[in-house]
């Protein structure tokens, strides 16, 4: 069943239907220890958490054909000739006492057009239900609602994952239950990827829910619409002993009772496969002993009542492409999110380079020297990455993993992946490279600039493993500047030179107004930052692996050389993971940084000296090993927001947060560069008096050697980013398009010459 965030029935609601929800749910225990236990309406012993989809105009909406529609359908004749072996084909599903009904209602219409197509190609072989669970995991995965328990999914969240994998068999990917009817997660067996791309999903259309007509024309045309309504007392009185034989006309359909108790209703997916003059005919995935053969008619006023949504789909066509060899290669589902606007049969115009797929096309488009500087796969690119969530959370983006296993995905990503590629080198020291990206770009913008950065690393001998952020906040950034900026000088058409040309007065009237109302964004990040050291959280589960790796590695007399690099906001999760490796019990098996290289530095100062200076008398990172990157002021100053091309603000990110978003107005930033000045440590019209002593803190306790900080200080206003001279503007986020900084922190870490020249880094 799908979701709504309803209310649990209260002791006194759930007495009428209690009979008959503990025969269906057959003494039903405790919910599954895999499975997270769900805040909403239970009937029958079952969860009802299918959550409504959210309006989006973006969705396609179903037009009906211009043509007469049956009374009917399917056709007495047709039920009596089909549906009995439909049956037998054990096309009924039962999704057990979880709540996967999004991906069950979604399988039984899949499996419905497969059938359909099975029978229409005279084929003998026995036909095969598609996988339920790996619709489900798709649709926790992809549901559109916020939040991390995955307590329920919603209609488009499965589609779209239908869309962007396709759906294996259930053979390779089954959804088992025990003896008190709870289903116990598996992972699919290999070559799932491969046979889901046979099935690929081809157009879906939103139909309108108000629309019976609309519902009718779609199910005759395509034979099943896949939907969401909330389900009620009335469905339990549907419950059978045992199961019964499937029904021979549409005479033999029960009726669902209208609700009794409006506290027993909760959102269900399920499908529609015909209609009839008294309603719709569901088809649940409640096993056979509901309804009639798991066949009932939902009323059209019922529908009418509890209705939340309705979509058309049909199958694609599985595709072939070249090997590059010659020959032909199958695709293969991801095991990972696949970024928006991508499906497994949409195909990139814009690879021209003979190496780069179609299907998974580089985020640059260019021609390398040496062929392992070349993009690596997203799917390559996901096994080097962990993904910060709200509070924290490490996101399991694996969706062959429950999305409750964060422990083991954390196992594999930092221990288990570092140690299979260590295994083939003839070396004793395995250089793992710690890359926490800026908070700035999205997931899926994270992952396009690791494709095209890790192989650096790589082929330099350094593992590389990223930090990323589930959600970025750049474009949001760079949207409510934008507005304050019309809430305070009003539409920029409406004045004569424009509002982009009133310079410095512009930024202190936004710092002034962000300083009030836009201080959330920056601290949620620094929140979620602060709350990942909780325990069964990303830093948690981060430090507690690295610790691990390094013990594997001691057991083979070889040790982990950890380097740290930090963008941005980066530098406000490393500081809190060197707490906690900090707070590790000391031993040869504690991991410590050798490096820790920050560049443009978001954290304050008193952050710095909360986190960076202990970490140096705990013996985590020695304050020697701290390079620091960072905009010269004048730089700084050049850059905007959304962009130095477009500046609505006239500074960078680093400004914007320390005279608005920060805690104080003008607080000092680790990566500013007069926070490293002595000139400035006295400060008070630059920075806030009551921070001055952290910055003098600091500046006693770091301090470079002679001719480093101006080194470290990107002072030219234009960065080199690719191998041909290409230059871009010295922006706070070019830091990762920057060869020479780059090149520096590589040579640092590797101690010595690169293989070869960066090419490019223009992404």
């Amino acid at each position: 069943m799908a979701t709504t965030r309803s209310k649990p029935a209260s002791k006194t609601s759930a007495k009428p239907a209690a009979k008959t929800r503990a025969k269906l749910a057959s003494k039903v225990a405790k919910p599954a220890a895999t499975t997270p236990a769900a805040e909403s309406t239970t009937s029958m012993g079952r969860v009802l958490d299918a959550r409504p989809d959210r309006l989006d105009f973006r969705d396609r909406l179903y037009a009906p054909p211009l043509h007469s529609l049956p009374a009917a359908f399917p056709s007495n004749d047709e039920i009596k000739r089909f549906l009995g072996s439909y049956v037998k084909q054990g096309l009924i599903l039962n999704q057990g006492t979880e709540g996967a009904c999004t991906g069950f209602g979604l399988a039984c219409v899949a499996n419905y057009l497969l059938w359909v197509r099975h029978l229409g190609s005279g084929s003998r072989a026995k036909f095969e239900s598609v996988s339920p669970r790996m619709f489900y995991e798709l649709a926790k995965r992809y549901d559109e609602w916020p939040g991390q328990d995955y307590d329920g999914s919603s209609c488009r969240g499965a589609l779209k994952g239908w869309h962007k994998h396709g759906v294996c068999a259930c053979s390779l990917w089954a959804y088992p239950l025990n003896a008190n009817n709870e289903p116990v997660f598996e992972r699919p067996k290999e070559g799932w990827a491969t046979d889901a791309t046979q099935r690929p999903l081809g157009v879906y259309y939103r139909v309108s829910k108000f629309s019976v007509v609309d519902i009718q024309a779609a199910i005759a045309e395509i034979g099943a619409v896949y939907v969401s309504a909330e389900a009620h007392d009335g469905w339990d009185g549907l419950l059978n002993d045992k199961p019964t034989k499937p029904p021979l006309n549409h005479g033999q359909l029960p009726v669902i009772a209208p609700v009794k108790d409006p506290k027993s209703k909760g959102g269900h997916a399920f499908a529609l496969v015909g209609y009839n003059e008294r309603g719709f005919i569901v088809q649940n995935s409640w096993g056979e002993r509901w309804g009639t053969a798991g066949f009932a008619i939902l009323p059209y006023d019922d529908w009418a009542l509890h209705a939340t949504d309705a979509w058309a789909c049909a199958l694609g066509v599985a595709l072939s492409l070249p090997d590059g060899k010659g020959g032909m290669r199958s695709q293969e589902a991801s095991r990972w999110r696949v970024a928006s606007g991508r499906s497994i049969n949409e195909l990139d115009r814009s690879a021209r380079q003979p190496n780069n797929p179609v299907d998974d096309a580089w985020p640059l488009d260019h021609a390398f020297l040496r062929p392992e500087h070349e993009p690596w796969p997203t799917d390559q690119a996901y096994l080097h990455t962990l993904v910060a969530g709200n509070e924290g959370r490490l996101m399991v983006s694996d969706i062959t993993r429950h999305a409750s296993d964060a422990a083991g995905h954390a196992q594999e990503i930092v221990v288990e992946q570092p140690l299979a590629w260590f295994k083939g080198r003839n070396e004793k020291v395995l250089k793992l490279a710690l890359y926490a990206h800026g908070g700035l770009n999205s997931e899926g913008d994270s992952i396009d600039r690791i494709r095209v950065l890790a192989p650096y690393f790589a082929a330099n001998g350094i593992y590389p493993l990223f930090v990323s952020w589930k959600t970025g906040v750049g474009e949001t950034l760079s949207g409510i500047v934008e507005d304050w900026a019309r809430k305070v000088f009003g539409p920029e058409d409406e004045r004569a030179g424009g509002w982009l040309d009133l310079g410095e007065a512009k930024d202190r009237a936004i710092e002034a107004l962000g300083h009030v109302v836009g201080k959330g964004i920056w601290g949620e990040m620094r929140e979620n930052a602060a709350c990942g050291v909780q325990a069964g959280h990303l830093l948690d589960l981060l430090a507690q692996q690295l610790q691990s790796l390094a013990q594997a590695l001691q057991k083979n007399k070889c040790q982990l050389e950890l380097h740290l690099i930090g963008h941005s906001a980066g530098s406000i999760l490393l500081g809190h993971l060197l707490t906690v490796l900090g707070k590790l019990p000391a031993s040869p098996q504690r991991p410590s940084a050798s490096s820790c290289t920050l560049y443009a530095a978001a954290c304050s100062v008193r952050f710095a000296v909360e986190h960076y200076l202990p970490a140096d008398s705990l013996g985590v990172l020695s304050l020697k090993q701290l390079h620091l990157y960072q905009l010269s002021d004048a730089n700084e100053c050049g850059d905007g927001l959304p962009s130095a091309e477009r500046p609505v603000y006239g500074k960078s990110l680093l400004y914007l947060v320390s005279r608005a978003l920060d805690d104080a107005r003008k607080m000092p930033l680790l990566g500013m560069e007069r926070s490293l000045l002595p000139a400035f440590a006295r400060d008070a019209t630059q920075w806030e008096a009551k921070e001055l002593p952290f910055v003098q803190q600091w500046q006693k306790a770091w301090s470079p050697p002679a001719g480093v900080l101006a080194a470290t200080t990107v002072t030219s206003p234009k960065i080199r980013q690719t191998r041909m001279g290409d230059q871009a503007v010295s922006s706070h986020g070019s830091f990762d398009n920057n060869i020479e900084v780059l090149t520096q922190t590589l040579e640092r870490i590797k101690g010595g010459p690169l293989v070869g020249e960066l090419e490019w880094l223009d992404y």
